[in-house]
């Protein structure tokens, strides 16, 4: 395999996009408040990153748990615990990535596992809250394209599933790129090497993320690490927006037996379409907020 390929992942491609309606739904509500809120701070402190972090974490949960709540059920409250328990999971992630930005610091990979436990903690209680579920009833925790469910509600229990898009973009890094078994194990996510990587046009960055995947130049610092760590961070940030499918999903497994097959063994992430919608609002660097972030966290 080549180490000169290029990534060029400047548009999403068109067999992933998204159904125009979605696609102006998720641009005009879900990321007006990451976008607008993020312009309204100056995004240079803990303190407004968090909010931004508790935030987003409250209104994909408050929503989903509306959606996912049963009939007999109170409106005002379901919405106030679900938008709770999202505020905690997202303080939660907050809390993951400023050990990222202390582990960036100490120039080792010290802290890298421990803050992406917290990090699934995190996305764990966002996700439970967006279903309408107890914070603690269901955990997990992803490497690559791989998800790892741990039941504790009635009784401890482990799930496997593969997330298809995730798994589509390690099969083309392993395609194209050199595997880097010792770095992955290290950042626990998927690393991969070129000599060249061009990312919307730029071919002078040292490295890149997509999904739950990493691409590095020879040489890439920790702090250049840290910012692509980031990004699988905020990829999976959004994987509180899969559970508002859950009911067509089960109805759908219920009625549709190569469905039901499908769902035993694969976990939709469908956060991985989102991203890229929300990414090329604001596709420039200087821009764009989950840049911005990463920067933030990185040093």
């Amino acid at each position: 395999m080549s180490d000169s390929i290029k990534l060029n992942i400047q548009k999403t491609p068109p067999f992933l996009k998204m159904p125009k309606f979605f696609s102006y739904f998720i641009n005009r509500f879900f990321l007006i408040f990451l976008f607008l809120g993020g312009n309204l701070f100056g995004q240079n402190s803990d303190f407004e990153y968090g909010l931004i972090n508790v935030g987003t974490g409250a209104v994909i949960s408050g929503i989903g748990a509306v959606i996912n709540k049963d009939k007999d059920e109170k409106f005002g409250k379901v919405l106030l615990k679900g938008f709770g328990q999202g505020a905690l999971g997202g303080y939660v992630i907050f809390e993951s990535k400023r050990i990222l930005k202390l582990n960036s610091r100490t120039d080792s990979y010290s802290l890298i596992w421990p803050s992406k436990i917290i990090n699934a903690a995190g996305n764990s209680i966002i996700e439970n809250a967006a279903g309408n579920r107890n914070f603690w009833e269901q955990w997990h925790f992803n490497f690559g394209f791989n998800r790892f469910d741990i039941y504790t509600k009635d009784e401890f229990k482990l799930r496997y599933r593969i997330m298809p898009f995730s798994l589509a973009t390690t099969i083309y890094g392993v395609i194209n790129f050199k595997f880097d078994f010792s770095e992955s194990l290290k950042l626990g996510t998927p690393v991969f090497r070129s000599s060249i990587i061009k990312f919307n046009g730029n071919d002078q960055i040292n490295a890149a993320a997509r999904d739950n995947i990493i691409l590095l130049k020879p040489g890439s610092t920790i702090e250049s690490k840290t910012h692509e760590l980031l990004h699988t961070y905020q990829y999976e940030q959004l994987s509180g927006l899969n559970v508002y499918l859950d009911k067509p999903s089960n109805k759908l497994g219920q009625n549709f037996k190569p469905y039901k097959f499908y769902r035993k063994y694969f976990y939709t992430d469908w956060n991985s379409l989102v991203y890229d919608i929300i990414y090329e609002i604001n596709p420039k660097f200087e821009n764009n907020y989950f840049e911005k972030e990463a920067e933030f966290f990185d040093n």
